[in-house]
């Protein structure tokens, strides 16, 4: 009898875990397929963002989607396979925060003095791996 009870539990488990284990298997497959490596430089008046992010926004006004993208800054080089996340091809909106490192404090400004206002630009990313370098402007000196 006790055999019996263990094989009915077995079964009505078995099924659940199974539709779980395929439908995470069906959602990470179709991301991991679909998401690229992006790595390169960015530089602010010519020289190498000391801290910073950058984000991969995919442009849903030029009809993509998608996970986006992110990567840490430092010393002038990102990669998203390097604690960020890979991305999708096609339209993006690439977003930049950039800062000094320069006297950071816990409470305010943790990564220093911003390099000015937050750079936002738009690219056709391909459907590959690739490497982008970004050079960004002074936004606040562009508009006096």
């Amino acid at each position: 009898m006790r055999e019996k009870e263990d094989s009915q539990v077995k079964r009505r488990t078995a099924l659940p875990m199974l539709l779980l284990s395929a439908m995470l298997l069906g959602c990470s497959g179709g991301d991991a397929a679909d998401a690229f490596r992006i790595q390169g430089t960015v530089t602010h008046q010519g020289k190498p963002v000391p801290i910073g992010s950058i984000i991969f926004q995919p442009d849903g006004s030029k009809g993509n989607s998608g996970a986006y993208g992110s990567a840490a800054i430092k010393d002038g080089q990102f990669d998203t396979r390097n604690n960020g996340q890979p991305m999708v091809g096609g339209p993006h909106l690439v977003i930049v925060e950039a800062f000094d490192g320069v006297d950071p404090n816990p409470d305010f400004a943790p990564y220093g003095k911003s390099l000015g206002e937050s750079y936002q630009e738009a690219f056709e990313l391909p459907e590959e791996d690739t490497t982008l370098n970004i050079e960004l402007t002074d936004r606040k000196r562009q508009a006096k």
